[in-house]
């Protein structure tokens, strides 16, 4: 994709998951802000409490590297990097990271409007953010994940490979499940 299908996609992506928190978490919850910011000096996004409203403010150059159809990973915080539904993944999806950060972004929107209504604090990655970024997750991205413990396993595979130097980095088996995969899809 070029940098405007991008940025086009991770606005109307926005979109509906503020359409989501509207219609199953807060009905009044409105994205007053939505940044997508091509800065290549700019490495983190944010979510949370603006001026006017909630928002997002997404760096989109980390967010939007085509991975070639290749498998990678895609870290989470520590904090809750092993959670099933909350935890890093194992993906192909070319949008995956920008969904997943728009996603994780939106759940500290929704938490400091939250916050503001309820008149509550917790963390920033606290009780509060988890439960929304859980149905966030389980809503949109999880659902779309290949089988993660295979994922994780050929992933673990391929760097143990690179580790040791080997040179046959993938099986004929393992080519005849790629083209498999691919063509089911």
């Amino acid at each position: 994709m070029n940098k405007t299908e991008w940025h086009s996609f991770g606005y109307k992506y926005a979109r509906e998951v503020e359409a989501f928190a509207q219609r199953e978490i807060y009905k009044k919850f409105k994205l007053m802000h939505i940044t997508l910011d091509w800065s290549s000096h700019r490495s983190r996004s944010r979510g949370g409490m603006y001026a006017d409203g909630p928002g997002i403010s997404i760096a989109m150059v980390p967010a939007c590297r085509d991975q070639k159809g290749q498998l990678y990973k895609i870290y989470e915080y520590a904090s809750f990097a092993k959670d099933p539904d909350i935890g890093e993944i194992y993906t192909r999806r070319k949008t995956a990271k920008l969904e997943m950060v728009i996603l994780h972004e939106v759940a500290h929107a929704l938490q400091y409007y939250s916050y503001r209504i309820n008149n509550y604090r917790c963390k920033p990655h606290g009780p509060v953010f988890k439960n929304m970024y859980r149905r966030l997750r389980c809503a949109f991205l999880n659902p779309l994940l290949e089988n993660q413990v295979e994922a994780r396993e050929e992933y673990q595979n391929i760097v143990q490979n690179i580790e040791s130097g080997s040179k046959k980095l993938i099986t004929n088996d393992e080519i005849s499940k790629i083209i498999k995969r691919a063509a089911s899809t």
